[in-house]
């Protein structure tokens, strides 16, 4: 049978239609399965633009075609009518013979009329179709190559539009933490990444490209920046080493009175004492560690720079990038933007009062482990209590207990702020 008789009169014919009918008018149809068949066809729907309805009706005709069809001498014909699918989709018969007509354009479908336009399979004793009329799945077999082939092209399409969106979402954060730490003189930078990343007319591949020249471009600035400084100051302290030794300014008659207050120092010792001897031995029992008020000095010293290690171990893996992208709903509630570290700052202490906790809790955390870290603890307290108040019935005591563990350095903020994310 040709394939102008395979189509009925009343339809109209496009080139999309008349291939579909020449494929399944071809007595060499592939012998493929069912299932490869499905697995196929759906994966390439997206990227032949078949969705909603028409997917839906797609999916109803592979569940009703059988696979002993698909083997040789037979033909994979679904029997359905229109206003059956429209019941199905819940759609009105126009719009199923709209995505029908879809299908056989793409492919997919060929339409098999009978004489009458009604659509039946009539079958011998053993199963085969002595008759067969209605939608028939044979240009699949003969295009089941051509929609790997497709497919896999749209899905590396798709990979490809996806790791464009992380590579700007990724270069902007690094260039608004850039510019946190850099300064205002930086602050070009983020207002170039600003335009890009908002600029309809470019497509995020280009977005990325930008981004990414634009991120290397600042961190470079920066590092030379720092290796100026550090040259600056290795200069500073090598004139330093070289100049010449200042010699002593005390005028002689003060050095001698030193050396008379001390010898009379002595002398008051001695005399308060029975023997010398005595005086001797509480001299000898005095530390040996120096200077109180300079080991003072040192343990205060100390005790920074283990809190500067302390709130660095705890901010790792922490930016404002990723503070900002987890906690969106005080973001949304207060109309607060955290942009930068000082914004962060400046938001925590309206964040204090929402969360109930008083101005000395805070500044004493402040005073633990830095305001950085602390404003960054109370935005994840205020963050959860918003999202789930039942979940944190204390928030001013979920927070002191972070900061407890942010003592410990037990505190894994990061992970805390993944998991908003």
């Amino acid at each position: 049978m040709s394939s102008r008789q395979q189509i009925a009169s009343f339809r109209k014919i496009n080139a999309g239609i008349l291939a579909s009918a020449q494929l399944a008018a071809q007595d060499d149809r592939p012998i493929v399965a069912k299932r490869d068949v499905s697995l196929v066809l759906k994966r390439v729907a997206p990227a032949l633009g078949i969705d909603g309805t028409a997917y839906h009706i797609l999916d109803i005709l592979l569940g009703l075609v059988q696979g002993d069809d698909f083997q040789r001498g037979r033909r994979p014909v679904v029997a359905i009518s229109n206003h059956r699918l429209a019941e199905y989709t819940r759609r009105t018969p126009r719009t199923v013979t709209r995505c029908l007509k879809k299908l056989v354009e793409v492919g997919i479908l060929a339409y098999r009329d009978s004489p009458t336009g009604r659509r039946y399979v009539y079958r011998g004793k053993s199963g085969q179709p002595d008759q067969a009329y209605g939608l028939d799945f044979s240009p699949s077999c003969f295009n089941l190559e051509a929609f790997k082939a497709q497919a896999d092209d749209f899905q590396r399409r798709i990979k490809a539009e996806q790791e464009a969106k992380r590579a700007v979402t990724r270069f902007s954060r690094a260039i608004v933490d850039l510019v946190a730490i850099a300064g205002a003189d930086f602050e070009v930078f983020r207002t170039k990444a600003v335009a890009i990343a908002s600029n309809d007319a470019l497509k995020n591949g280009e977005k990325a490209s930008q981004l990414e020249r634009f991120y290397r471009e600042a961190a470079h600035q920066f590092e030379q920046g720092r290796k100026s400084e550090t040259q600056r100051n290795k200069m500073s302290c090598a004139g330093d080493i070289d100049d010449t030794l200042l010699s002593i300014t005390s005028h002689p008659d003060s050095q001698k009175s030193n050396e008379l207050r001390a010898c009379s120092n002595e002398q008051d010792i001695k005399n308060k004492t029975n023997t010398g001897s005595a005086g001797e031995m509480a001299l000898e029992k005095e530390p040996c560690g120096g200077d109180p008020l300079q080991q003072a000095t040192n343990a205060q010293e100390a005790g920074r720079q283990g809190r500067h290690k302390s709130q660095q171990t705890n901010l790792d893996g922490v930016s404002i990038g990723l503070i900002r992208s987890a906690c969106t709903t005080i973001q949304e509630e207060t109309g607060f933007q955290i942009s930068t570290w000082p914004a962060l700052c400046e938001a925590a202490d309206q964040l204090r009062v929402l969360i109930g906790l008083s101005k000395t809790a805070y500044a004493e955390a402040i005073q633990r482990q830095g305001r950085y870290l602390a404003a960054a603890c109370i935005a994840v307290v205020a963050e959860k209590a918003l999202r789930d108040p039942e979940q944190i019935s204390s928030p001013g005591g979920y927070f002191r207990a972070m900061i407890d563990r942010a003592g410990e350095g037990k505190l894994h903020l990061n992970k805390s702020l993944h998991g908003l994310v």
